[in-house]
């Protein structure tokens, strides 16, 4: 004799009262009864059975009951989360012929095991195990009630296997909500309810999928959006650790997820106390737009950035921070060139109105000396010596006002590109010759000591004779310029390896750091008011550096700091075959 029947319920108290009609009343008629339930269910169908009678009293200590754990029983036959049949088999066997005295008396089992493996998620072993059940059927006789939650069937994809579960048995008993003793009127009622209540939970089911379906749309649509964002964003916990970083905040700064995500925010900031003042500010609710800071990228730059960021809380707790990060980078330096280009624009105008300022001082000077000079003639006609006198005046002060505007042409061409070379062999021992006889009034008339230093060879360079004697002889007008009456300045050549090396040194009034970087800059002049100036406007060194450039050469300014002199080193290229025609070492001394 077989019956393998499978009760469902809502309620443990609903199973109790139906286990305990069918163990109690197996045990009243003299039948074993074989339990193997959770502890719970165990305990209270032993207070159940109890309530049935004195009489059972008997029963519930004899070896016609017995009470076994499910877990602890379904441990002894499985292997590796699946029911084993030959243990299986060894194990109930075992179990039911004990009880039933050789088929002396009938057995009555329930069984728990298959509810404990379906509410861990065990599907398919559960069924499994209903089989075996049947299967141990075919040799054994035994009447066995199995039991199910409702609750674990909630989900659709429950349909199959709960249609599977009721074909492995021979009875299929309803939960609570279905009344077997009702009248055949009422059992069709209830049958149209729970059809009517089937058709509502399976529209219900189809606008949740319908509902989840658009749930994990929008999720992807919203995740794709934050991943794919040309905006970098980021999440920081309340601790400070980066929590999340979409691939456009990772790309700007050039690091791998493992590399930012993880750690702690202030370690990609550059100014640790604007990243705590930003932390202070979120952790007290404060939203931030444009915060200006700057970031440490994998490669060492610094990024300039914008952050837009507020909190979440719960509970009053900061849970984490969401920020936004704008790369500003190329703004800022754009800023940065716009304002260093507005300060050199405006240094520019400064020097320009020192410079014309200059410019009507140099050519009041002269102009007085040569309307003095021709007053004089006038006046005095008849006085040869006085009219010779006014004569070189007019001359001097000519020739001084030619220089000037000779040096404003050649500033002309220079700023439109238009100085072109009449390149040739010269000997430099000339050039220094012509250069000293330019600038020799200006020496006497300072009393300055000058002294010449050239190689025992002739150095031979191929340039633009009359520009490299302006070189040489601007070098000396700025020496004498500068230094006090009665100093000293030098002028030297050497070979130096491919270069032939041109100094000129003097022992003035040097340069300040300011004007050491400036002093080939146009219209710079050393400090010192109009009264004060020592003439010039300021562009002869401007012409010399372009010149020298022109010629493939180059030149340095070196001082020491004021009062200690200055020194213009000229580097030009020796050419390839130098014809030497002088012999003699020159080292003169001019006074």
């Amino acid at each position: 004799m077989h019956d393998h029947s499978v009760q469902f319920y809502e309620k443990d108290a609903f199973l109790i009262d139906r286990l305990s009609d069918f163990i109690g009343a197996g045990l009243e008629a003299g039948q074993a009864g074989i339990i193997i339930a959770t502890s719970t269910h165990r305990a209270d169908l032993a207070q159940r059975l109890k309530a049935r009678g004195a009489s059972l009293d008997v029963s519930l200590h004899a070896d016609r009951y017995i009470a076994l754990d499910a877990a602890e029983t379904l441990s002894k036959f499985m292997v590796d989360g699946w029911p084993d049949e030959r243990r299986f088999a060894d194990e109930m066997k075992e179990l039911l012929r004990r009880m039933a005295r050789d088929g002396n008396r009938q057995v009555l089992a329930f069984g728990e095991m298959v509810a404990l493996l379906w509410a861990e998620g065990r599907h398919e072993a559960a069924l499994r195990l209903e089989e075996l059940w049947n299967d141990l059927a075919r040799t054994e006789s035994f009447s066995l009630l199995c039991a199910y939650p409702m609750q674990g069937f909630s989900r659709e994809e429950h349909g199959r296997l709960f249609q599977h579960i009721c074909n492995e048995h021979s009875q299929v008993r309803p939960a609570e909500s279905f009344v077997e003793t009702a009248t055949p009127d009422a059992l069709r009622c209830q049958v149209v309810l729970l059809q009517q209540k089937a058709a509502a939970l399976e529209s219900e089911v189809a606008k949740r999928q319908q509902t989840e379906e658009l749930l994990r749309r929008r999720e992807r649509e919203l995740s794709d959006f934050l991943e794919n964002a040309v905006e970098g964003l980021h999440q920081v916990g309340a601790d400070g650790t980066i929590l999340w970083a979409n691939q456009a905040e990772l790309d700007m700064l050039g690091y791998e997820p493992d590399q930012y995500i993880g750690h702690h925010i202030a370690e990609f900031h550059l100014d640790r106390d604007v990243i705590d003042d930003i932390l202070s500010k979120l952790q007290r609710g404060e939203t931030l737009y444009d915060q200006p800071a700057r970031l440490r990228s994998r490669d060492g730059s610094i990024k300039h950035v914008l952050i837009h960021s507020n909190a979440l809380f719960e509970n009053g707790e900061l849970v984490h921070t969401r920020c936004f990060t704008r790369n500003v980078t190329e703004r800022v330096r754009l800023e940065m060139e716009l304002q260093r280009q507005l300060e050199q624009l405006a240094e520019i105008d400064r020097r320009k109105d020192e410079f014309l300022a200059m410019l009507g001082h140099e050519l009041r000077n002269p102009l007085a000396a040569i309307v003095t000079a021709s007053e004089l003639m006038r006046l005095r006609s008849d006085d040869l010596a006085i009219l010779a006198r006014a004569r070189d005046i007019v001359a001097r002060q000519a020739a001084r006002m030619s220089r000037l505007v000779d040096d404003l042409l050649d500033i002309s061409r220079i700023s439109r590109g238009k100085i072109e070379l009449r390149t040739a062999t010269v000997l430099l021992g000339t050039i220094v010759d012509q250069a000293v006889e330019l600038v020799r009034p200006l020496l006497d008339e300072r009393r300055h000591r000058l002294t010449v230093d050239l190689p025992a060879e002739p150095v031979s360079l191929f340039g633009d004779a009359t520009r490299l004697v302006q070189v040489v002889s601007n070098l000396l007008h700025n020496a004498a310029k500068y230094t006090g009456p009665g100093g000293n300045i030098s002028l030297s050549v050497q070979k130096d390896g491919t270069d032939v090396r041109l100094a000129v040194r003097d022992d003035g009034m040097g340069l300040t750091p300011e004007l050491h970087e400036q002093v080939f800059e146009p219209f710079v002049q050393a400090p010192g008011s109009l009264e004060q100036a020592r003439g010039g406007l300021g562009i002869g060194l401007t012409l010399v550096r372009t010149l020298v450039d022109l010629h493939g050469g180059s030149i340095e300014a070196l001082s020491d700091g004021p009062g200690c002199g200055s020194e213009f080193v000229v580097r030009l290229p020796l050419p390839a075959a130098v014809e030497s025609r002088e012999s003699e070492p020159r080292h003169a001394v001019l006074a």
